[in-house]
């Protein structure tokens, strides 16, 4: 348990100091290494209807956002300059597949076969919590987000014991960030018309 973690501080220290462009590799390449360290391949063969469920709840979510003025605003307050790209390359590979798989796979199987899947999913959503703790300076904002994130981390931990593993967590993390660049970008080109994307 403590190699894992001590790998999962390593990753996150290099997200905050690391180039940009080399996050969506050290996604899968620290993904590999976390399996090959601890012998715990991820089940991706189970949990395709949560997964498909998730994904159209978010879409829907997100769907009904669009027609609130208010959920409107809040969506457009960040420019995202490749949505695509982010969305589809950047936040699949640079974010989700390492933290589900250290999270939701590795670690919660760990703290399972030892405490049951109740502390699994407990400790798993703290640390989640913690991991999104940045240098940003503003502590209001930080509480916020590490509240916010430990609460993700409860339903993802659920989804991983009700789904049998780490598909369906996986679509519905992606879903929640991924679908929210496109919305996001959605309304801001409706405000200023098209424009291009690379």
């Amino acid at each position: 348990m403590s190699i894992v973690l001590t790998v999962m501080v390593a990753v996150r220290v290099w997200t905050w100091i690391g180039p940009a462009w080399a996050q969506p590799i050290t996604g899968p390449l620290a993904t590999v290494g976390l399996v090959l360290l601890t012998g715990l391949p991820p089940a991706f063969n189970t949990g395709i209807g949560y997964a498909v469920s998730s994904v159209l709840v978010i879409a829907a979510g997100y769907a009904v956002a669009l027609l609130i003025p208010a959920a409107r605003r809040a969506l457009a307050a960040r420019e995202f300059p490749t949505p695509w790209r982010t969305a589809l390359v950047e936040i699949p590979l640079a974010t989700v597949t390492f933290e589900e798989i250290a999270f939701r796979g590795v670690l919660w199987t760990l703290i399972d076969a030892q405490h049951g899947r109740v502390w699994a999913t407990a400790i798993t959503a703290v640390l989640f919590g913690l991991w999104h703790v940045s240098p940003d300076p503003d502590t209001r904002a930080q509480l916020g987000t590490v509240a916010f994130t430990t609460f993700a981390g409860v339903v993802f931990g659920l989804l991983r014991d009700l789904s049998g593993g780490v598909l369906a967590p996986f679509a519905l993390h992606w879903a929640a960030n991924g679908l929210g660049v496109l919305a996001s970008t959605a309304v801001r080109r409706r405000r200023a018309g098209p424009s291009s994307d690379s």
